[in-house]
C-alpha cells in the first residue's frame, strides 16, 4: 500500500504564483492553497499538514506573529516552514527556526528541494 501524500499549504496573495507552485507541488503532495492569514488558520485548524509555504507579504502583520502562532501550538510546533518571499528576512526567519528561507523568484523546483529536505529533516528528528 502506498503512503499517503504529505500536505503543504501554500500561504500567498498572488494567484498566479499559488496557482504555479500548486501544480508543480501537486505532482508529488497533496497542496492546499491559502490567499490569506485567516484562511491559513482556517486550514490548518481543519487538516493535518505536514509544511507550510509563506509569502511573508501574504501575513497580517510585520511581526511575524503567524509564525510565533505556529511554534506556540503543540499541533504545529515542529511543522516546517519554509518561507518563500520577495521580502528579504533571513536573519529573523533564522531566529524563527523557519526550514528554508528562499527569495523570488524562486522556482517550482528549488521550492520542491527545499521542502523534500525539510520534510525529510522533520521526518528525522521526530524519530530522535
Amino acid at each position: 500500500m502506498a503512503s499517503p501524500r504529505k500536505v503543504v499549504v501554500i500561504l500567498d496573495r498572488d494567484e498566479a504564483t499559488r496557482e504555479l507552485y500548486r501544480r508543480e507541488l501537486g505532482r508529488r503532495f497533496q497542496v492546499m492553497t491559502c490567499k490569506s492569514e485567516g484562511e491559513a488558520w482556517e486550514t490548518l485548524e481543519q487538516q493535518i499538514v505536514d509544511a507550510v509555504v509563506l509569502e511573508l507579504t501574504a501575513l497580517d502583520d510585520e511581526d511575524w506573529s503567524f509564525i510565533a502562532r505556529l511554534r506556540a501550538t503543540e499541533r504545529s510546533r515542529q511543522l516546517p516552514v519554509v518561507i518563500c518571499s520577495t521580502l528579504d528576512a533571513r536573519r529573523r526567519g533564522t531566529e524563527l527556526g523557519v526550514a528554508a528561507y528562499l527569495i523570488k523568484p524562486v522556482t517550482p523546483q528549488v521550492l520542491l528541494s527545499a521542502l523534500t529536505t525539510a520534510l525529510y529533516d522533520a521526518s528525522t528528528a521526530a524519530r530522535v
